[in-house]
């Protein structure tokens, strides 16, 4: 009777550590395609205009960064400026210029539905 109990905690382990790493997959593929997405609407190039702001040096743009992060029992990803002024960018001006929040915003619908396909079988 032990056996069997044991038996079903190892496989119910071993598919929540597939989920698991399965999700952060997910998370490591959406962290780039958002980085991608990015950087087709913001080029790095100074002195260019992009969708959010307009590049005066082209640091910001370049050194935007996205990672994934795993956790004990999950996994995320997240978009952040490598610049000390990105703060500016995202919250001055009554928000114009921000850029983190659309790209969560853009991406955000089609990785839920990954996630919830993942889950669906």
């Amino acid at each position: 009777m032990t056996e069997g109990v044991e038996e079903v905690k190892k496989r119910l382990r071993e598919i929540f550590n597939r989920r698991r790493a399965a999700v952060y997959a997910l998370c490591l593929r959406w962290a780039a395609e958002m980085l991608n997405r990015f950087r087709r609407d913001q080029p790095a190039a100074p002195g260019t205009k992009g969708k959010f702001w307009n590049n005066q040096t082209g640091q910001a743009s370049a050194r935007m960064l996205t990672r994934a992060i795993k956790y004990s029992d999950g996994a995320a990803f997240r978009m952040q400026h490598g610049v000390n002024y990105g703060v500016y960018l995202e919250l001055a001006n009554d928000r114009r210029y921000q850029a983190i929040a659309p790209m969560i915003l853009e991406v955000y619908p089609l990785f839920n539905q990954e996630l919830k396909d993942l889950y669906a079988d």
